[in-house]
């Protein structure tokens, strides 16, 4: 009888043991009375920010290098810092021509500057664009977004001034489109001017005209008194223009009224020979009427 209850008490220990494995662990505050006020849980620890700031430059790993390798490393690094930076200046300015100019493409589809009560170009400038610049914003935003395709495959950010040169020869041939992307980008610096020449290269645009260095302008040569009586009258005007005296009065003044008083004594013989002139003419003339 003995053995019987015993073994009945083993069955029951294990089943409460075998139900006991199964059940779902309690909340610690299971046994809190609501009623009770809650103690306040640990807080949080917030995560660090990233910092805004580059990681500085591993010296140590540069350590077991001679000096003309550490300088070569350190050149590589610069090289590397720069077009870096110029990459991520160009990513936001395309970035941010693209937002602008959808964003007021879709302002002024909705009209709101008439909602505001003004014109365009005074509703352009409650949002700081200048009134002239409007349609361009829009313009480049288009150019941009054309160009998805070809920022996406080459991961070249294109700003709006490169896109308004390029989006043009991507509609008609993206292909020659990327290859002068590509020979611009191997200048080693991108712009509107590598573009444009990277074009001329493969003759999908005409070459500038080459700058013809202007000759320079002959230097009216000083009237002096061995030329004073050979001056023709336009050489007299020209040599007697108020400016011009001016500069020669503050070299040489006596110089200058002696020449003056030269080419006024060629100018006198020449009235005289005008007024003698006249008098030939009126001579004639009155002798032509005589005869009639």
């Amino acid at each position: 009888m003995s053995n019987k209850l015993i073994a009945q008490g083993v069955q029951g220990l294990e089943a409460e043991t075998a139900q006991r494995a199964t059940r779902v662990p309690r909340a610690a505050d299971a046994t809190r009375d609501p009623a009770l006020p809650h103690p306040a849980s640990e807080p949080i620890p917030a995560a660090e920010p990233a910092s805004l700031l580059p990681a500085e430059f591993d010296v140590a790993g540069i350590g077991g290098l001679d000096t003309l390798a550490q300088i070569e490393r350190l050149e590589d690094a610069y090289r590397a810092a720069d077009r870096a930076e110029g990459a991520s200046f160009q990513l936001a300015k395309m970035r941010g021509s693209v937002a602008k100019g959808e964003l007021i493409r879709l302002l002024l589809d909705r009209n709101a500057n008439v909602e505001r009560g003004m014109s365009v170009g005074a509703y352009a400038e409650t949002l700081g664009i200048d009134r002239s610049y409007v349609y361009k914003l829009m313009d480049d935003a288009k150019n941009i977004r054309d160009l998805t395709q070809l920022i996406d495959e080459t991961q070249t950010p294109i700003i709006a001034s490169q896109a308004a040169f390029l989006a043009p020869l991507y509609r008609s041939d993206p292909e020659a489109a990327g290859l002068v992307l590509e020979g611009a980008k191997a200048t080693g610096k991108l712009s509107l001017a590598s573009l444009t020449s990277a074009a001329q290269d493969l003759g999908l645009v005409p070459a500038a005209p080459e700058k013809r260095t202007p000759e320079p302008k002959p230097t009216p040569s000083k009237p002096t008194a061995e030329m004073a009586g050979q001056l023709s009258f336009a050489d007299a005007y020209r040599a007697l223009a108020p400016r011009r005296i001016e500069e020669l009065v503050q070299e040489d003044p006596d110089q200058v009224l002696a020449q003056v008083k030269l080419i006024e004594s060629e100018l006198a013989r020449v009235l005289r020979r005008v007024e003698t002139a006249k008098k030939t003419a009126r001579r004639a003339m009155s002798a032509s009427s005589d005869q009639k």
